[in-house]
């Protein structure tokens, strides 16, 4: 159990701070095009194996990914139950194994410019929830914990996921859940690959 201790310490901080400011932005304003914001996503990831059947290393880690995000569309689908908005995600990562046999230091840093984010926004509620696709490339040295699956320290990433994100008069929280994977598309062998379930809290200012 004490694995979770340091999530819930980041839950406890995120729902605690502060993005209330004076004046609202009108529900258009607010989710007009060309409009960005920055933010951070922190949580706990763990591989299993995929497909089902397939001993992968089992591995847990923690992760601390910041971000940029700018409105692609502004709103799009206003007469639909579909209404919302397309962002371009830009991402950094960072990410240590909490679970290693050994005191290396286990780490992955990651890029990953190419996501986009689409968020179902409705003038009547303070929520949305929004589904996330896209990937990048990282440096580690997890080969040394899972030598049967990865091959080399350049690792190509891969991202899908979902939340909900609550928004305040300024900034919003959110619970995301993403299915992350790294591989190194055969460049050196092994190349089987990990993936992992990844469960953050996120925070945009």
């Amino acid at each position: 159990m004490r694995r979770w201790g340091g999530l819930w310490i980041v839950v406890l901080i995120f729902l605690l701070a502060d993005a209330s400011a004076a004046g609202a932005q009108s529900f258009s304003e607010r989710f007009a095009k060309e409009s960005s914001s920055f933010g951070v996503q922190a949580g706990l990831g763990y591989t299993f194996d995929l497909p089902p059947g397939r001993d992968r290393t089992d591995l847990t880690f923690l992760s601390f990914f910041p971000n940029y995000q700018y409105n692609l569309t502004g709103l799009v689908a206003e007469d639909s139950p579909l209404r919302g908005a397309l962002y371009w995600h830009h991402e950094a990562g960072l990410a240590w194994i909490v679970n290693s046999k050994d005191d290396d230091g286990d780490y992955l840093l990651g890029w990953s410019p190419l996501m986009v984010q689409y968020k179902f926004l409705s003038p009547r509620r303070s929520w949305a929830p929004n589904i996330l696709a896209g990937g990048g490339f990282s440096m580690s040295n997890w080969k040394d914990q899972a030598e049967r699956e990865l091959g080399s320290e350049f690792q190509f990433l891969l991202h899908a996921g979902a939340g909900v994100e609550f928004f305040r008069k300024k900034g919003s929280y959110s619970l995301n859940y993403r299915l992350f994977h790294l591989s190194n598309s055969a460049i050196q062998d092994p190349n089987i690959g990990l993936n992992a379930h990844v469960i953050s809290f996120g925070l945009r200012f």
